[in-house]
């Protein structure tokens, strides 16, 4: 008869999680060895008798690793607790066990595990269950996504029976685990343990996937897994529960089911609420007030103190191989000046060093190539950074001590440094506005060295803002970005400001407008303006690629202790890969479309929520065609685009040739056709001459090229019939909204951001097909992307009818004026929000502990 053991693995303060999984497993499994793995230093006080439901113990230091004080430092606890699986499994079936189940110990069994072990008798050599059992589309993290990073298989289950093929895989992947199971790689495609085994199916022909439902039940599966209750007895999906994975769960609160997500909570069902509440008395049976608070024995120096994980990181990836003992010699050499940068001053340690290239956030503040932002860096890990991240005294001491000394210099070089962030902030402002005109001057410097540049004199302009110390915080928002600007994102954040106002939120705007370059002339919100965020939830009204640069204008402080959000627009199918880090920064995103949030959802995992654009406009605006020199009986047709939004998105030219096709035939058709434009482009004059060549001879075409005042653009919008967009992509498309308030029939493509308001029901979608976005038509070129190229004689033939039938425009004008006032109105979007502020607000503390 085959020899049998489950096996888990615990470092001390795990104990009582371990023993209940045993204890079940005992239920169920009598017959087999229950055997446990110490991921931990020994401790006299602890012995067999403390877990008596299992049959043996592997301590650690008995296991068959290469230098086993190294490998215990370079990981912390997590990581350990993995790295040494297959090592386990590989010293079981040296001591003669046929067949090997690991289980994680916060799992418990609620019935035999036929299906494992008939796999393994009909021949498989491992069995692993996948995440998931079908595609996940959910928004809300996790799904198929997290899966992809994380990997496919969920390692807190394996079954392997002893054959050639499965000791061949435990040596490959023992060895990969002595120094790359960690979970700082995800971007390089690594998660601990885990992430390996997506390849073990190839690497092995005989392994099973075990695509029984009632298998590894956990949070990350719950979407399409119902669990049902006949008395004693859990079912899923009709199948009697084999066992369920409590991962995250959180001793002592019983109304999380896991930490690690936000989706399900226990009271979600009572079946759930079940497991849940005799998961907790479980615990606390067998030794939760005992054993939680046991502190990690390799948690620290031999002095005693603690390791942070920047440590490990340091000697993980620039220390090893190491002469001594970490644990003993490794803090003298972290205290040492950085020798992998320039450090003059030598207020960088090899450990600050070490603790800059885990934290990206912190990265993007301190280029650590000049002594004023290593100087700059020091002092905020000094003040704030060691603090904020429990960094142990003595890796802050000698620092603080290294500033005092350098503090008498830095006072007589602080004039001169004030002098040079004057004229640098003046040279960037004075860069930013004649960019387009000598954009042919600027072409002719390599794009590196332009960056290069401006970065610099950037970081000069603005050095990051930390302050010292924590700021009292209250309920409200702050809204960061550009509050006074002349231009789509400037309306925006006033937008969400009247949302927010009619939700009756407290809310304050901070201006961070050095990088705008259009007017500046809307105050709506200057009686809100601070020049520091005091509230408990920032919300960045700025796209995503400046981010960044918005939070070093405004300094780091800002994102400390507060809910961060970023307010986004994008007009492509996926985001750039580049933000991706800077994006991390945040909590959540709040899409203006769902457009947008499908576009963000695909490229992050964070948490994305619609939150809809809310539009208003004034009900008592007068039409004036005198004004702006169109007929007054004529079917007036307007589209209206900024230059500096991309021509190519906007396809000027489009809207021109579908009115051509409509009514060039006959120039006695009474209709006209207002272009109206402003901004900058490197395109205009050849896009302006175009249009004026081809619209030659008819003067029905009005073309107007300047700003026109708020008032002005809702007057001009109310003389008109109809709001034509031809748009190849929209995040938004706030002229065809406006207009639809203005109560407008609208033409639009039938793709990306208006898709959310404008139907058949409340406007006319132009159909189109799909084609490749062309490398010098959208910033942040990726290959692949595609928008949207409208059918121009199906809008020719609807912008004829509506000539033909008025009345009909009229018509579905005022359904889509309902609509705007029923879903978009400032009213309807506060209310969401508020109901999203309130959910922050009562989950604050768990949500900031991601």
């Amino acid at each position: 008869m085959a020899r049998t053991a489950f096996f888990t693995i615990s470092s001390w303060n795990y104990l009582h999680y371990a023993r209940a999984l045993a204890a079940s497993l005992a239920a169920y499994h009598p017959d087999t060895a229950r055997i446990i793995a110490i991921a931990d230093t020994r401790r006299d006080c602890l012995s067999g008798g403390d877990f008596p439901e299992f049959d043996a113990c592997v301590f650690f230091d008995d296991l068959d690793l290469p230098d086993r004080r190294a490998f215990s430092f370079r990981y912390d606890v997590m990581e350990l607790n993995t790295a040494i699986k297959p090592t386990v499994f590989r010293r079981l079936f040296a001591e003669g066990y046929d067949r090997v189940v690991y289980l994680d110990p916060d799992i418990i069994a609620y019935r035999r595990f036929d299906e494992i072990f008939d796999a393994l008798d009909q021949g498989a050599s491992a069995v692993l269950t996948p995440h998931a059992l079908a595609p996940n589309l959910n928004p809300d993290s996790p799904n198929d996504l997290t899966f992809m990073r994380a990997g496919v298989y969920n390692l807190g289950f394996m079954a392997l029976a002893k054959t050639p093929e499965t000791l061949q895989l435990l040596k490959w992947w023992a060895t990969r685990l002595r120094t790359e199971c960690v979970t700082s790689r995800l971007a390089d495609g690594l998660f601990v343990d885990q992430k390996f085994v997506d390849l073990w199916p190839a690497y092995g022909p005989g392994t099973h996937i075990l695509r029984n439902p009632a298998y590894n039940v956990a949070y990350w599966n719950l979407d399409t897994r119902t669990i049902e209750r006949h008395g004693d007895v859990y079912k899923v999906n009709g199948v009697p529960l084999a066992f369920f994975h409590f991962s995250g769960v959180v001793p002592r609160d019983r109304s999380i089911l896991s930490k690690h997500q936000r989706r399900w909570k226990p009271g979600s069902t009572p079946e759930l609420q079940s497991l849940v509440d005799d998961y907790h008395a479980r615990l606390e049976e067998f030794g939760l007030e005992r054993f939680a608070s046991i502190p990690y024995g390799f948690g620290t120096f031999a002095d005693g103190t603690g390791i942070p994980n920047a440590a490990r990181r340091l000697f993980r990836e620039r220390l090893e191989p190491f002469s001594g003992d970490p644990f003993v010699d490794l803090p003298a050499g972290l205290n040492r000046p950085a020798d992998l940068i320039p450090n003059p001053g030598g207020a960088i340690t090899r450990f600050m060093y070490a603790f800059w290239e885990t934290r990206p956030d912190v990265q993007a503040y301190f280029d650590l190539r000049g002594s004023d932002s290593q100087l700059s860096y020091a002092e905020w890990f000094v003040r704030e950074g060691a603090a904020d991240a429990r960094v142990p005294a003595a890796f802050v001491q000698g620092v603080a001590k290294q500033l005092s000394n350098l503090g008498a210099q830095d006072r007589l070089t602080a004039r001169n440094s004030r002098l040079r962030t004057g004229l640098a902030r003046h040279g960037y402002r004075l860069m930013m506005k004649l960019q387009p005109r000598i954009r042919w001057l600027y072409r002719r410097i390599p794009p590196a060295a332009r960056k290069r540049f401006l970065d610099a004199l950037f970081r000069r302009a603005w050095p990051a803002a930390f302050g010292g110390g924590s700021v009292p915080l209250g309920q409200g928002v702050s809204l960061i970005g550009y509050p006074f600007a002349e231009m789509g994102m400037g309306e925006a954040m006033r937008s969400l400001a009247r949302s927010i106002e009619n939700a009756g939120v407290s809310y304050e705007v901070v201006n961070f407008d050095e990088q705008v370059r259009s007017s500046q002339k809307d105050r709506t919100l200057e009686n809100r303006l601070t020049d520091t965020p005091s509230k408990s939830v920032n919300v960045f009204c700025v796209n995503a690629d400046m981010l960044m640069s918005t939070v070093r204008g405004v300094g780091t402080g800002a994102l400390h202790n507060r809910y961060n959000v970023i307010r986004p627009f994008w007009e492509l199918p996926r985001i750039h890969p580049r933000w991706i880090e800077g994006l991390k920064q945040v909590d959540e995103i709040w899409a203006p479309t769902s457009f947008v949030a499908d576009a963000f959802i695909s490229g992050i995992d964070r948490e994305v929520i619609h939150i809809p654009v809310s539009v208003s406009v004034p009900s008592d605006v007068r039409p004036d065609r005198g004004h702006f020199r169109i007929p007054n009986d004529a079917t007036a047709f307007l589209f209206a685009f900024d230059f500096s939004s991309y021509p190519a998105r906007k396809n000027p030219g489009a809207v021109l040739e579908a009115y051509l096709r409509a009514f060039a035939a006959d120039r006695k058709r009474n209709v006209s056709l207002v272009i109206k434009t402003m901004g900058q482009s490197a395109e205009k004059d050849d896009i302006l001459a175009a249009i004026r060549r081809l619209a030659q001879g008819d003067g029905r075409i009005v073309l107007i090229d300047k700003v026109l005042t708020r008032a002005a653009m809702h007057c001009l919008t109310a003389s008109c019939d109809v709001f034509v967009s031809l748009h190849r992509s929209e995040g938004f498309g706030l002229g065809i909204a406006e207009a639809m308030a203005f109560g407008k029939a609208v033409v639009a493509t039938d793709f990306s951001g208006s898709r959310d308001f404008v139907s058949d029901k409340t406007g006319f979608p132009v159909p189109f097909r799909l084609i490749d976005v062309e490398p010098d038509q959208y910033p942040y070129f990726v290959s692949g992307q595609q928008w949207a190229d409208p059918d121009l004689d199906e809008a020719a033939r609807i912008m004829a009818s509506l000539a033909d039938n008025r009345d009909k425009a009229i018509a579905v004008g005022a359904k889509g004026k309902l609509f705007m006032e029923t879903f978009h109105s400032p009213q309807a979007v506060g209310k969401i929000i508020d109901t999203r502020l309130r959910q922050i607000y009562g989950h604050r503390n768990a949500l900031m502990g991601r």
